[in-house]
């Protein structure tokens, strides 16, 4: 391959270039063309000459941190031993793999070919390049000139599926692309290997433009290699092919937008992991069509915003993202940051750093610092949350860090994905994770763990006789799946509410119609009322993960995550509880791929006959507090004086000591249909199917929740 041949040499910048090319010069073509390349002004992919050393003074000043953090991983590549754990990598690890010499860049550790992906993706040539700046380390410049030259002779075009894939292709086509910027003054950076980058570029190029499916137009492999074309038609304007490179990145970027992301702004996958790696493929194409005066589709832009805001929503209290689907306990701070510097935006500021960090100082560089740190903050109009498309509904009672959060799951599946979570929840509160996801530990079938992580009983969720509602069958595949069958969502400032069924169960010999219903009574507690309608015996289920630490299970079947009065806590309290049984049980849990860590969970069990429902107070009680709340059933009478039959409707009475308050929450299982079904609960007559009643100083406030 010929690389002047694949280049636009009449353009006037590149005549010096195109000479030293028809003298026959190879030498001289290749320092013109570099020359070029770090000279160029035209298109803006990174920070500039001008303003390196302003960054270089910033970060020494606000991010010794992070400075220590680039230098102790560029250490670790010069000794050629790898531990991927940057921000948003997508299988990280924590086991060092070293290589003495030569790297066998398709070397296989663990089992796991995600280990394989990630070393030929080069990510860490992005801290190396950090750390080579701000320390000037020629070491550091010459490990990357190593690996870069030493990758383009080992791996031709296409030559293994570890190294070629086309998601590592567009993932490692904008690696270079960023790591050009940082290494590109270094004199190990030399032009016969700038024009080697280049031209296993243009092969990047190639593949990616041509290798386009349907499958990838519904995947987040298609954003990821379409973003990376659009960075490399930018980068490598002057090729041949780079117009039509990124008239093609562009097509496939809008398509993806159109089919991928749905009208509540939620990735269809279901997984935080995989909707935040589009999101973050998306920004970057927006900024850069800023940067480079490029227009992008409105389509494009406004699925990014939706995202975006989906993610402030989706942040717990502590800024991390839900462990749903294929996710790890990754903090949402950076992306919403980008977001909020792309889009200007003080609402998603509020759910980013309170300055610039780190990574984004180096994309946006000194006005994107300026803007960032001079950039207002303010609070959405809403506070909770429904994504009614996707089935993901967000419950809080404020934005501070100490502020109560639940998440609520009813949506679909979402491919390989996705898991087995309908009607899961996750609870936040006071700072601490109480339910939680278990992750997903690891994509090998080898690990029995990655199974049984996707499975129904892993998650804070019902069963019915032990059975899955859906069939996981291996680390990407499933057998009979569940779907979601409705959702109601309903947020006031009083109180939330949400319910979701599905008909996992349907395919019974006596079939059961489950249904979880969940009231927040604002900013106090949850009641989570779970209905099993059947006509035969079953054995009912409730799951509880929770984090790891200790549980205890008193005598009264109240579950709680700790007993130490110097830290929050929180109670599970079974209402009509006769029969239910309760069991800790020992367990793992996955923060991030790779890790595993031991956690204990609660089951609560009941076997009935016919229609049944179970109910947990969920209350997060602050550290120090030691006020329980007490819980009583109330009878509800009908119009008659009658007492109604607990399958039509059920009452609880929760006196809230520490304010005073009394509460009354009825629930009828069946819509109001009849003037005898507006019930008398307590001496208080009452219409709907779920009803709250506060008392407080001897005065009554009754709302009609739904």
């Amino acid at each position: 391959m010929n690389l002047f041949n694949l280049i636009h040499l009449d353009h006037p910048r590149l005549i010096d270039v195109k000479e030293a090319v028809r003298r026959k010069q190879p030498e001289e073509s290749l320092r013109l063309l570099k020359d070029y390349y770090m000279k160029m002004e035209d298109s803006k992919l990174s920070f500039n000459d001008l303003e390196k050393e302003s960054l270089i003074e910033y970060a020494n000043i606000h991010f010794q941190e992070e400075i220590d953090r680039v230098t102790k991983v560029a250490e670790q590549v010069v000794n050629q031993s790898f531990i991927f754990q940057e921000a948003w990598d997508m299988e990280r690890t924590n086991v060092p793999v070293t290589f003495e010499g030569k790297i066998d860049w398709n070397h296989i550790p663990f089992e796991d070919p995600e280990w394989t992906y990630m070393l030929n993706r080069h990510r860490y040539f992005i801290p190396l390049g950090q750390a080579y700046l701000v320390t000037g380390d020629e070491r550091y410049a010459h490990t990357f000139c190593e690996h870069l030259s030493d990758w383009i002779d080992s791996n031709p075009p296409k030559s293994s599926t570890h190294t070629w894939r086309t998601i590592e292709a567009g993932l490692r086509a904008s690696n270079w692309i960023k790591a050009f910027y940082y290494f590109k003054n270094s004199i190990h950076f030399t032009p016969k290997l700038f024009g080697k980058m280049i031209g296993s570029l243009y092969e990047h190029g190639q593949c990616l433009a041509d290798d386009f499916t349907n499958w990838k137009s519904i995947s987040n492999w298609g954003v990821i290699e379409s973003k990376g074309l659009f960075e490399l038609a930018i980068f490598a304007s002057e090729f041949l092919e780079a117009n039509k490179w990124q008239r093609l990145s562009l097509e496939r970027l809008k398509k993806t937008a159109r089919l991928q992301v749905m009208k509540d702004g939620m990735h269809w996958e279901q997984s935080p992991m995989y909707h935040n790696e589009v999101l973050l493929c998306y920004l970057e194409a927006v900024h850069l069509g800023k940067d480079n005066e490029i227009e992008i589709d409105k389509l494009i832009i406004e699925a990014a915003r939706k995202m975006a805001f989906a993610d402030l929503y989706m942040a717990k209290p502590n800024h991390h993202q839900p462990m749903k689907g294929d996710s790890d306990d990754f903090d949402l701070r950076d992306i919403i940051t980008t977001a909020a510097i792309v889009f200007k935006d003080p609402c998603l500021k509020l759910g980013g750093f309170s300055s610039i960090d780190f990574d984004n100082m180096w994309s946006f560089g000194v006005n994107g610092i300026n803007l960032y740190n001079h950039l207002p903050v303010e609070k959405p109009k809403n506070i909770s949350c429904g994504f009614e498309d996707t089935g993901n509904f967000f419950m809080r009672s404020g934005w501070d860090e100490n502020d109560l959060y639940l998440y609520f799951h009813c949506g679909q599946l979402g491919g390989g994905h996705g898991h087995a979570d309908l009607l899961h929840i996750d609870v936040h509160a006071f700072g601490i994770d109480f339910l939680i996801d278990l992750g997903r530990y690891n994509y090998s079938d080898s690990y029995p763990l990655r199974k049984e992580l996707k499975r129904a009983h892993s998650h804070n969720t019902t069963l019915v006789d032990g059975i899955d509602f859906t069939e996981c069958l291996d680390t990407w595949n499933f057998g009979r799946i569940a779907a979601p069958i409705a959702t109601k969502w309903v947020s006031e400032e009083a109180v939330d509410y949400v319910e979701g069924s599905h008909n996992g169960y349907f395919h019974l010999e006596d079939p059961v119609y489950v249904s979880r219903k969940i009231i927040f009574v604002k900013p106090y507690y949850w009641l989570l009322i779970d209905v099993f309608e059947c006509k035969g015996e079953h054995s009912f289920s409730q799951n509880f993960h929770f984090a790891p630490g200790e549980i205890v299970l008193n005598e009264d079947i109240i579950s709680s995550s700790t007993q130490n009065m110097d830290e929050a806590n929180l109670y599970l309290i079974p209402i009509y509880s006769n029969q239910i049984t309760a069991a800790i049980k020992e367990g793992n849990i996955s923060y991030e791929y790779n890790l595993v860590e031991q956690n204990k969970s609660v089951q609560y069990e009941l076997k009935s006959i016919g229609t049944t429902a179970m109910m947990q107070l969920i209350y997060p009680c602050r550290a120090g507090d030691q006020s329980m709340p007490t819980v009583t059933t109330v009878k509800v009478h009908d119009l008659l004086g009658d007492v109604v039959s607990e399958n039509d409707a059920q009452a609880c009475k929760i006196c809230l000591p520490h304010i005073n308050e009394e509460h009354l929450i009825i629930v009828c299982h069946q819509k109001p249909s009849q003037h005898r079904m507006s019930y008398v609960v307590d001496g208080t007559q009452i219409f709907g199917e779920i009803v709250l009643i506060k008392r407080k100083n001897g005065r009554e406030e009754v709302i009609v929740v739904k």
